[in-house]
């Protein structure tokens, strides 16, 4: 899931101002701004950040989805990385 998804998925909207996204980023230890642009896809997290959101949302947004090329492109549960199929 996608920080965007996430954050409407609590009640929140996905935007500049959502108290989501205000309260994952707090956990996480990074600004609001810094969330937003990350849930935009226009700024990469670190390593460091994509495992801080990773247990601010308690696993929901995965390491792998905000860094595949550190952490692996995470499969949904359920699903083999080699075909995207039920295992």
């Amino acid at each position: 899931m996608n920080l965007t998804n996430y954050a409407v998925s609590k009640g929140g909207t996905g935007t500049i101002k959502c108290p989501v996204l205000e309260s994952v980023s707090k956990k996480a230890g990074c600004s609001a701004a810094t969330l937003y642009q990350i849930a935009l896809g226009n700024k990469q997290p670190s390593a460091k950040l994509a495992n801080a959101i990773h247990s601010a949302t308690r696993g929901r947004v995965t390491r792998g989805e905000l860094r595949p090329d550190v952490f692996g492109q995470s499969q949904p549960a359920g699903q083999t990385p080699e075909t995207g199929a039920a295992a």
